[in-house]
């Protein structure tokens, strides 16, 4: 559904956009109760690399920054472990990360054998439409839609946040990120 700017606009030319902004999300930093535990998780069952991690005693926190490729070029996540916080509230405000898969189906095998991931919604189409989908939760309790499509250069394709006024939202997102 298209909204706010694109409202107007053919879905060529929507798709045109990317191509020709230069601008995009760099990372999402969120924390976790146990970051070993967590990028296991992440290189296990989502197929994520361990881009780097540093450890920052003088602060009391460690970093660990994962996704699909260079940060340079690809959407990466930052987990922060911050020593002797072993769990946190999400709140109400997240929804979840999505992870574009050719195959959910065999993910979702994946995640379900390993013992650091559970998959909270099964594989299959979504409800009113053809697109495949799954959810799995890490250990932290954050969610992760799996959504099936061709390959990507971008896997991590997507971050989904409730809003309490969509149409102020919209309008504050166009603002900062044109």
């Amino acid at each position: 559904m298209a909204t706010g700017s694109d409202a107007g606009k053919s879905a060529e030319a929507v798709l045109e956009w990317p191509k020709q902004d230069k601008k995009r999300m760099l990372h999402a930093v969120y924390r976790v109760g146990d970051l070993d535990r967590t990028i296991k998780c992440y290189t296990e069952c989502f197929g994520m690399k361990l881009l780097r991690k540093r450890d920052v005693p003088e602060e009391k926190y460690t970093n660990a920054f994962l996704g699909y490729g260079p940060e340079d070029t690809n959407f990466a996540l930052e987990l922060t472990y911050n020593y002797g916080v072993d769990k946190y509230d999400i709140g109400a405000g997240f929804g979840h990360f999505a992870i574009a898969n050719e195959d959910v189906y065999k993910l979702s095998e994946t995640i379900k054998s390993s013992d650091c991931c559970k998959i909270t919604r099964e594989p299959g189409p979504v409800k009113g439409g053809s697109t495949v989908i799954a959810f799995a939760q890490d250990p932290d309790g954050y969610m992760f839609e799996l959504i099936q499509r061709g390959p990507t250069p971008e896997p991590l394709c997507q971050v989904m946040l409730r809003v309490g006024d969509l149409d102020r939202a919209i309008m504050f997102y166009e603002k900062v990120f044109l």
